[in-house]
């Protein structure tokens, strides 16, 4: 099974990026051969994906780059270092690196992951898009979907 896991939450503005396409992808049926999934709340739920079954997976969120507003970029988690300045593991707080170190670090081989990662406008206690993300939003979901078609 291949996934793509958008993460996030509905109440950060444009931190939302990933739960809004998972979401689009599926009520649009835009998933062929794979699988998208909003995962939000608890990012260790993202365990539950890295089974052996799994042959790779899409994550989908926002990722302060330095790029313009709404631009985009996918890469691997072995490309990129968290700022993120968290003690462990923690179910209130999400660290994706955080979370794929410990499920290697219980014996779980995560599959091939790959990130799309898209850069906020902002990341405020507020629903929606931000005007460059929602403007943009097609295009994220044309990657996205154009990522699997792809890999076959």
């Amino acid at each position: 099974m291949r996934y793509l896991i958008g993460i996030g939450t509905y109440m950060g503005l444009d931190d939302s990026i990933g739960l809004r396409v998972a979401e689009a992808i599926a009520e649009r049926g835009l998933e062929r051969g794979f699988r998208a999934i909003e995962l939000q709340g608890n990012l260790l739920d993202l365990l539950h994906y890295l089974d052996p079954g799994t042959d790779s997976v899409l994550v989908v969120d926002s990722a302060r780059m330095g790029l313009a507003p709404g631009e985009y970029r996918f890469f691997s988690p072995e490309d990129v270092v968290s700022r993120k300045k968290l003690d462990g593991i923690s179910t209130h707080e999400g660290n994706l690196l955080k979370v794929l170190d410990f499920a290697r670090e219980i014996n779980v081989s995560p599959p091939p992951i790959t990130l799309l990662g898209i850069e906020p406008a902002g990341v405020v206690p507020e629903m929606g898009l931000s005007s460059e993300l929602e403007e943009r939003f097609p295009e994220y979901l044309e990657a996205a979907t154009g990522f699997f078609a792809n890999a076959v």
